[in-house]
């Protein structure tokens, strides 16, 4: 019986595998195949300068997308593994998120912090990380200019609940339960041209869990987002 639960589990453990090499393999092969089509153009000894730029401009595009890619994977096995070094201390939410929209330099955001809120306990990078792709992913899902609002509040004892609401495209209820599944994208006509990985939100869900809380999400399609993590309250 153990030889055959044994068996079973490495089954399974092959099929995942396979199907995260499958997955990986089609997130690469997009980029590459754009970046050797440039790449063949600009050798082109006539080639224009406005056309130079224009493929160029793909170069740099699919080379940060590739970027972009390499370091989610990373922190990803490096969360799964242990590897990661996880340094928490007292963290000034408000502060912390100047920084973070410094970094983003959107003037989409407004901030609704209610007053006096205590300090969180956390690792600074790890939850810098989770504010930026909650934030880039609404503006990302958003219309030009539309509003995103960003606020936190005390949830319950010893917790602050930290919210990035957006008035964008939503998600369909099929694909809520699947949206922290590496390498899931939402396949619907209304965001057919937006890009990305497909590892954003998997990779918030591992950060947030490694401060101890949780990340939720609440979704009307066609009316926009909220998506919701906790954090713990510092203890002086």
């Amino acid at each position: 019986m153990q030889a055959l639960l044994e068996n079973q589990s490495l089954k399974e453990q092959i099929a995942q595998q396979t199907q995260l090499m499958q997955l990986l393999t089609h997130q690469l092969a997009t980029p590459l195949t754009a970046l050797g089509g440039s790449i063949s153009l600009l050798a082109e000894p006539e080639l224009e300068t406005a056309h130079q730029q224009e493929f160029l401009t793909v170069v740099q595009q699919q080379v940060s997308r590739l970027k972009r890619l390499l370091q989610d994977l990373m922190a990803l096995r490096n969360l799964e593994t242990g590897a990661l070094a996880t340094h928490h201390t007292g963290l000034c939410l408000s502060t912390l998120v100047r920084e973070v929209l410094a970094d983003l330099q959107t003037t989409q955001v407004t901030c609704v912090f209610s007053p006096e809120l205590p300090l969180v306990w956390g690792d600074r990078w790890q939850v810098s990380q989770v504010l930026v792709n909650l934030l880039s992913n609404a503006i990302k899902y958003s219309p030009k200019d539309a509003p995103v609002e960003l606020g936190a509040e005390v949830h319950q004892a010893g917790w602050v609940n930290v919210w990035v609401r957006d008035h964008g495209l939503g998600i369909p209820a099929a694909d809520q339960p699947h949206l922290f599944e590496r390498f899931y994208r939402v396949q619907h006509r209304d965001r057919s041209t937006i890009k990305g990985t497909g590892l954003g939100l998997s990779l918030c869900k591992l950060l947030v869990e490694n401060q101890g809380g949780q990340l939720h999400v609440e979704s009307t399609h066609g009316e926009g987002s909220c998506f919701s993590f906790t954090l713990s309250i510092a203890r002086c």
